[in-house]
């Protein structure tokens, strides 16, 4: 508590009880215990700050942003020891591989599947998309490196590769590619360009797997669509751009393009040669040989060079740069990722989307700059450390402030996954066996989305997509609107129905496994109070920013809950009038 005190023309700040000297004293009229309470708030709170929430709902505010969600331990942890600490704590938790525990995986659900009468003969020669989404989730539930798992999958929504193609029989390959996002998220930009670039799994989406070198004779020319992706969504984007992220223009105010035709066809060029990095276990062949299509690849090896098949001869790239004649064309790929990771609209354009992916739909251009700038040197020499970018991210002025948040033009509708992934973290779940084989199928149907899952290289929205109305009409942007519609809107109530009034929160597709349910014993006893419950709901959910709207209906509807077990019963309706809010969908 603060008091103004006048001393001739001067006011100073006096802070009551902050010096022991002051010797002060407070006097309460009462004590105060609710009816039914067995708790009692003594007088000495209304002055000694304990109780108030600031910091927790500081902390569930900060994690909405770094995390897929988290709970009320991960809040109070985060609280005690603050938002930087934490931070670097998580940057320094070792990456463990997602193939690993896909291995696991695969091993036990084979074991299970026997075990129910499964013919031996059925079991597939390697894990498909299923063994994957089972694995993400296994991940998701009990690994610790929060802050890791959101940047990876943020990076998922720009390196896009997906299984709603011929990829969806290779769970390995899948996971293997999911642990290059993982491993590089605090990694080197440049890095995670090149291992996505050699990764089978992206030689397929985008056709540079088995790209041949030219031979006009037979009208063989190099598949230009990854030179063209690279360019386009991985590092350039389309258009010259300032450190602010904002276009250039030339001297009639047109927009400047960061490339053409030519530069695509030279790039091209560089992305041949690539094949098969080696093969599963066949009955056909231990060698892989360029033209070898997946299907006995092993998708975990990096694709190699086949140097009979590499264009030879110089190419010429962006800004001029010329990939001289008489390299590998290893080098050749090296030298055009280290050309790129060097392009001047590498941070904002990356630097951009990945403040969309955490924190907001539509940053100013000085927080776009600020980014660019620790992309451009992290304070220690080295361009693209991807580290150092995704804290100055969550450390900036502009995601930390309460004047931010008060913009209307700041914060995200959340997209519907991440929605999804909060519940399961916010909330206690359990399984019999304590497996999280997650297939959510259904949920990918409702709402168009999981991880690996775009039906197009575009992922499943743009960066700067428009929605019809006030968001168009003000010149802003919001991505995750492209996959909110009518069908999808209601089909997410349907899906939030499953988890909050039923504790149906995920399930697999093996036989007589038991589905995953929620433990709400810590939210019964709160349920008493409608107020006492729907603030702790604020604070897992929406962080201390649930209106006053929408606060109340809740009450409304869980107060005349009164008969039988009703706490129960007052729980699970508000966690689903809460879970479908526009308070807990619009993140800010």
């Amino acid at each position: 508590m603060a008091i103004g005190a006048l001393s001739g023309t001067a006011q100073a700040q006096v802070i009551l009880g902050s010096d022991p000297a002051q010797e002060i004293k407070i006097t309460t009229s009462s004590n105060y215990t609710p009816q039914y309470w067995s708790q009692t708030a003594s007088g000495d709170k209304t002055i000694n700050s304990v109780g108030l929430e600031g910091p927790q709902m500081e902390a569930a505010r900060f994690l909405s942003q770094a995390t897929l969600g988290s709970d009320m331990a991960t809040i109070q942890l985060v609280a005690k020891e603050g938002i930087e600490a934490w931070i670097d704590d998580q940057q320094a938790k070792p990456f463990n591989p997602m193939l690993d525990r896909m291995n696991q995986v695969w091993a036990e659900v084979i074991e299970w599947y026997l075990v129910n009468g499964g013919d031996p003969e059925e079991i597939n020669y390697r894990p498909s998309w299923t063994i994957f989404n089972y694995t993400w989730w296994e991940n998701h539930m009990k690994s610790d490196d929060l802050l890791r798992q959101k940047v990876a999958l943020a990076l998922s929504e720009i390196f896009v590769i997906s299984f709603d193609s011929n990829l969806n029989g290779f769970g390995d390959g899948l996971s293997d590619y999911y642990d290059v996002l993982l491993k590089n998220s605090f990694g080197n930009f440049e890095d995670l360009l090149y291992d996505v670039s050699v990764h089978p799994c992206m030689g397929y989406f985008l056709s540079h797997l088995n790209n041949p070198r030219e031979i006009p004779q037979e009208n063989i020319h190099p598949d230009e669509n990854y030179a063209r992706e690279i360019m386009q969504l991985f590092t350039v984007g389309l258009y010259e751009l300032n450190p602010d992220g904002t276009r250039k223009t030339d001297d009639q105010g047109h927009w400047i393009p960061t490339y053409d035709q030519t530069d695509i066809k030279e790039l091209a060029k560089v992305f041949t040669g690539l094949g098969v990095g080696d093969v599963v276990d066949n009955e056909w062949t231990d060698q892989p040989y360029f033209g070898l299509d997946i299907y006995i690849a092993d998708m975990t090896v990096p694709m190699i060079m086949y140097p009979e098949w590499h264009q030879p001869g110089p190419k010429t790239l962006l800004n001029g740069y010329v990939i001289p004649e008489g390299q590998t064309g290893l080098k050749d790929i090296k030298d055009a990722v280290h050309q790129l990771f060097l392009h001047p609209n590498v941070g904002p354009f990356i630097g951009k989307q990945l403040i969309q992916r955490l924190v907001t739909s539509n940053p100013s251009p000085e927080y776009v700059a600020r980014i660019s700038a620790v992309f451009a040197d992290n304070g220690a020499g080295t361009r693209g450390d991807l580290a150092a970018v995704v804290k100055a991210i969550l450390m900036d002025p502009e995601a930390r402030t309460c004047a931010a948040s008060e913009n209307e033009s700041f914060g995200k509708l959340r997209e519907p996954f991440a929605r999804y992934t909060h519940f399961t973290k916010a909330i206690p779940v359990e399984q019999a066996y304590g497996r999280y084989w997650n297939v959510a199928y259904g949920f990918y149907e409702a709402t168009n989305q999981m991880p690996l899952a775009s039906r197009t290289v575009f992922n499943f929205f743009l960066p700067d997509f428009q929605p019809i109305g006030p968001i168009a009409d003000n010149g802003l942007v919001g991505p995750e609107f492209q996959i909110h519609n009518s069908r999808t809107s209601v089909e997410y109530i349907n899906q939030v129905n499953d988890w909050a009034v039923w504790g149906y929160i995920m399930d697999d597709w093996e036989d007589n496994n038991p589905y995953v349910t929620y433990i709400i014993d810590d939210l019964l006893p709160l349920a008493r109070d409608p107020e006492v419950l729907v603030n702790r709901l604020d604070m897992l959910f929406t962080y201390g920013n649930l209106s006053e709207h929408t606060r109340q209906l809740i009450k409304d509807a869980i107060t005349p809950i009164i008969n039988g077990n009703y706490r129960w019963d007052r729980v699970r309706l508000a966690l689903y009038l809460i879970a479908i809010s526009p308070d807990y969908a619009i993140m800010k």
